[in-house]
């Protein structure tokens, strides 16, 4: 009998809370709202109601984090060769003003040759976790504009006066950047990424122009006008 008890007991809440949700809904197209009772029930609803609700203010697109959480770096091309065993990759050391230039594995192949990336300057995500391309460590990852559902690829440029290594910000956000184990583990590139793109040639976070930190011109890519940056 206990056992029975308690089965009735929890398809009670169940229904009772399944129920309460859809009164709640239709009141609130009426533009009611409906006021839980004061029991266990009432308050795992009202808990929820209110989570719901400051999700669909907040938006389900809005950024979590800042554009300053990733370290994005002015780099320069120092050498590159095609990837042995992958039609599509190329493998490229980038000077970004460390030691040792970046290797970073680039799916690029079908938009570039090699002797177009001899000495070019480009920009990089630099702490990004470390991933495994085809088999080869790639450290980052470099920054293009795309456009006609990457019909059309092309390198995100940095300002010709901007420093090897100069960190690249969005307006005045300037904060510390995550480090790449933070950016794994809380998903920051995810949640950063689809707030870049390229805006009347220039390339933007949120529709905030990329910046230099030793440069007053903008980023963007050669002939790409509008389109989503990767």
């Amino acid at each position: 009998n206990n056992q029975k008890n308690k089965h009735s007991s929890r398809m009670f809440r169940c229904r009772s809370f399944g129920l309460m949700a859809i009164v709640s809904a239709c009141l609130a197209r009426r533009g009611l709202t409906f006021l839980a009772p004061s029991s266990t029930i009432g308050r795992r609803y009202m808990k929820s109601n209110s989570i719901v609700s400051r999700r669909a203010e907040e938006g389900e697109n809005s950024p979590s984090f800042p554009f300053s959480a990733m370290d994005i770096r002015v780099g320069k091309f120092v050498s590159a060769h095609e990837h042995p065993e992958s039609e599509k990759l190329f493998v490229e050391d980038i000077d970004i003003g460390e030691e040792e230039p970046r290797q970073i594995v680039s799916g690029l192949r079908a938009y570039y040759s090699l002797s177009d990336l001899e000495d070019r300057r480009c920009l990089v995500v630099a702490n990004l976790p470390k991933a495994k391309l085809a088999g080869i460590d790639s450290f980052g990852m470099v920054l293009c504009g795309s456009e006609n559902d990457k019909e059309k690829v092309e390198f995100i440029s940095p300002p010709d006066d901007a420093k090897i290594g100069d960190r690249i910000y969005a307006g005045d956000d300037d904060g510390a950047p995550m480090t790449p184990n933070q950016v794994k583990k809380k998903k920051v590139w995810a949640a950063v990424a689809p707030m870049l793109a390229v805006t009347d040639g220039v390339a933007t976070c949120g529709g905030i122009p990329f910046k230099a930190e030793s440069s007053e011109g903008t980023c963007g890519p050669a002939t790409i006008k509008n389109g989503p940056i990767s």
